[in-house]
């Protein structure tokens, strides 16, 4: 089969699927890292100055939960994107983009889009508050709470973004499907006129 003879007849299909590859893409690099630094940040943490200190269990626990969230939904991401990929590749080589298996995965690959770009980065986000107050709450708590003044409003942001880009995202597609639409009804249309001259 001819790539480019399949392109040209579904250049909406390949995008979809060149697309698709990308938010993977971006899936595996993003969650891969972030999990990683989780975990040294878990592994390399002194927790000496909490041995002794009942008040700082709740932290603790809080820290680990935080910990465990966040690796667990990065980890979940990227055994998505790792399964899903190479299918994608191997169509988008293949010039299969009519029957590619992004269609039939798509909500595979935006259930791990949004928990590695959306819900991971902001978990993330909490991890490092929680691990300066772990790690400064007895050294300076001066230094665990400017963390947190600097840290909620980065946070804030961030879901001010996240908000607005899958607004504005959402009324894209719908404005893209809609001129599919009205697309396919001139053609119709046209096919009508068409036939009726003829006959």
């Amino acid at each position: 089969m001819d790539v480019d003879s399949v392109s040209s007849k579904s250049p909406l299909k390949r995008r979809r699927l060149l697309f698709s590859k990308a938010k993977l893409k971006a899936v595996s690099r993003t969650s891969a890292l972030l999990s990683g630094f989780a975990m040294v940040a878990m592994v390399e943490i002194s927790l000496d100055d909490h041995k002794n200190s009942k008040g700082s269990a709740p932290l603790l626990v809080v820290y680990s939960i935080v910990t465990c969230l966040l690796v667990g939904v990065h980890l979940l991401a990227l055994m998505i994107s790792t399964c899903i990929l190479p299918q994608l590749e191997a169509d988008s080589l293949l010039g299969y983009e009519e029957y590619a298996s992004h269609e039939t995965m798509h909500i595979y690959i935006e259930l791990a889009w949004i928990l590695s770009t959306g819900f991971g980065i902001f978990l993330f986000l909490v991890e490092i508050a929680i691990v300066c107050w772990v790690k400064f709450y007895y050294v300076t708590r001066p230094a665990a709470v400017a963390t947190t003044i600097v840290i909620v409003p980065v946070i804030i942001l961030f879901c001010i973004f996240s908000l607005h880009f899958y607004r504005r995202l959402v009324s894209f597609k719908l404005s893209r499907h809609q001129d599919a639409l009205n697309e396919i009804e001139n053609t119709l249309t046209v096919g009508k006129l068409a036939q009726a001259n003829i006959v």
